[in-house]
């Protein structure tokens, strides 16, 4: 209650109770029902007033703009003349559109809604709520916070990856000449019927247009896995530009996710980062697994991820929980890797699988002292939207 509302309490009860004259009294009865509707109005409109979010988790890449949208209703029977409305965005930039005056009539519904630029990769927490509105007479202001807070989530940058290779596929599914590898999720052509074709690729459409049998072909190709172990041990990096290598090479292996769960390729990831905002120091390992959902569990880990002060060896990390499943590919990421480090994964995976480098560029070093036999190594470039470079 404000200080002009309490004096005109007490003056209409002071009229009211010591002063003898009907009409001065009076008076101060009309003050005391005036404040009580106020009172009254305050307290419906509260009652019947909703705030809430339309979206209690948005997610964005880096430089793109979400919306944060916010349903506001009065379903009470009285009009409210005054309204403010504000979210409170925390650290992100929203200019002023993230508060509002307004006027409600009784039973009206509106939005707030106001753009977020996401500038940098992480998680984000938007809200409270605070809600401001008074009666007509600005008698009984309230002021209310809303505990309805939402999540922000801002992926790494996806960059098009196109990896400069001499022969075959980089990663994915690999053509083969047999045909016991085919894929029926991938269409090659039609063909007549030969003896000996399983009923299943008899293709009936086909067949009763061209009037004969004909068959269904499909492309043989072979799955392969990929295991992604991403490098996050802050002392392995230079100290120089250390942020902006580690956060490249955040975006490299977020790139390599995208552009295999594209292709509907199986993916996991291991890495020595922590997780951003937990309480215990969490170095995710996320199996290898198939489909988008599982590729927005690995994106919204990235989200997170932050380097790592102690200094846990990458490829340590990799070989304690075993080795993976026959034919996986390995892609590292990260800092150079000293070379008994490489002999230990490729000891370790042996000739079934594939491992392939992704060394981050940070100038201090010539690439013809890190070539490897056996091992393709790619640079993970410094700047710009071409993310690799295969070694000369």
């Amino acid at each position: 209650m404000r200080a002009r509302s309490i004096a005109l309490l007490v003056v209409g009860l002071f009229l009211v109770l010591f002063m003898p004259f009907y009409v001065v009294q009076w008076t101060g009865y009309l003050i005391l029902t005036v404040m009580g509707l106020s009172y009254a109005w305050s307290r419906l409109v509260r009652r019947g007033l909703r705030v809430e979010r339309e979206e209690s988790v948005l997610r964005a890449y880096r430089h793109q703009v979400v919306t944060v949208r916010i349903r506001i209703a009065n379903g009470s029977l009285l009009p409210l003349p005054w309204l403010v409305v504000n979210d409170q965005p925390g650290s992100l930039y929203t200019g002023e559109d993230n508060i509002r005056l307004m006027s409600l009539r009784a039973g009206e519904t509106t939005r707030l809604e106001y753009d977020i630029r996401a500038m940098s990769r992480g998680a984000y927490r938007i809200g409270p709520l605070l809600v401001r509105f008074t009666d007509p007479l600005g008698l009984y202001p309230v002021s209310i916070t809303i505990p309805d807070e939402a999540r922000l989530i801002v992926y790494p940058r996806i960059h098009t990856i196109e990896l400069p290779v001499r022969r075959g596929l980089p990663a994915g599914s690999i053509t083969t000449a047999s045909r016991i590898y085919e894929d029926p999720t991938r269409y090659r052509s039609v063909r007549e019927y030969v003896a000996g074709d399983e009923m299943r690729r008899i293709n009936w459409k086909a067949s009763a247009r061209l009037g004969a049998l004909h068959s269904t072909e499909w492309l043989p190709t072979i799955n392969v896995p990929v295991m992604v172990l991403l490098n996050l041990t802050a002392s392995t990096y230079e100290r120089r530009n250390r942020f902006a290598h580690t956060e490249r090479t955040i975006d490299a292996a977020a790139s390599l996710v995208h552009h295999l769960a594209d292709r509907r390729q199986e993916v996991g990831l291991v890495t020595t980062g922590v997780v951003k905002g937990l309480a215990e120091r969490v170095m995710p390992w996320i199996r290898v697994g198939a489909g988008m959902r599982h590729a927005v569990e690995i994106l919204e880990t990235l989200a997170q991820i932050t380097v790592n002060d102690l200094d846990e060896d990458p490829v340590e990390r990799y070989l304690e929980r075993g080795s993976t499943s026959w034919g996986t590919r390995l892609f590292y990421l990260g800092a150079p890797l000293p070379a008994e480090s490489i002999a230990a994964l490729l000891r370790s995976m042996g000739d079934r699988s594939l491992l392939r480098l992704y060394y981050t560029d940070e100038g201090v070093r010539t690439w013809h002292e890190l070539s490897v036999e056996t091992v393709r190594v790619y640079r993970i470039t410094e700047h710009g939207d071409d993310l690799f470079a295969l070694q000369a």
